[in-house]
């Protein structure tokens, strides 16, 4: 099964209509297009990237789809998370996703940056509701990637998260999704 595949699972045994999720980063809005669908009309999905391209992307895709008035877009970066995301719903985000690297079809040399990933890996936890989950997709197979996803890891361990990890397979450049439960 695909990462992408697996998380989208885990996510949808927690997500329920009316609830509130995050996608902190947008890129083409796949996610953003799942968990829309996961909250349905009643719910809210506030969606962030620091690229308009992504933005104009998932403003399509969600148009295509009829659920546009569903998710917020916000131009601006995750790690800035506390201060996009609406102040009345901290601490009621169900779910949260991160695919982190490139925009697929965009410009490569654009990518998410270890420090800002971290940051907003912990903002988010922080809004997260108590039995919530964070997706992490790190893609390690650019520059950066493979420290990005040990960072990840290692700032789950330390701040001792309930997480659970899972390779893509035994190449070391595959991609690596880390799946935290706020317990």
């Amino acid at each position: 099964m695909r990462l992408v595949q697996l998380a989208h699972n885990h996510i949808s045994e927690v997500v329920n209509q009316g609830d509130f999720c995050l996608d902190a980063t947008v890129g083409n809005g796949y996610d953003s297009l799942f968990l829309a669908q996961q909250v349905g009309i009643t719910g809210k999905v506030f969606s962030i990237d620091i690229q308009a391209q992504a933005i104009q992307n998932t403003k399509i895709l969600l148009q295509q789809n009829g659920l546009d008035a569903v998710v917020q877009l916000i131009l601006g970066s995750h790690s800035n998370l506390l201060e996009l995301v609406d102040k009345t719903v901290h601490g009621q985000i169900k779910a949260s996703t991160f695919n982190l690297g490139y925009l697929p079809g965009g410009d490569h040399s654009v990518i998410t940056q270890t420090d800002n990933t971290t940051k907003a890996i912990c903002q988010a936890y922080q809004i997260t509701e108590l039995g919530g989950i964070i997706s992490v997709l790190c893609y390690r197979g650019h520059a950066g990637g493979t420290k990005e996803a040990n960072s990840v890891a290692e700032l789950c361990e330390h701040s001792r998260w309930s997480y659970k990890k899972i390779e893509g397979s035994e190449n070391p450049t595959s991609p690596v999704l880390i799946l935290i439960r706020k317990t």
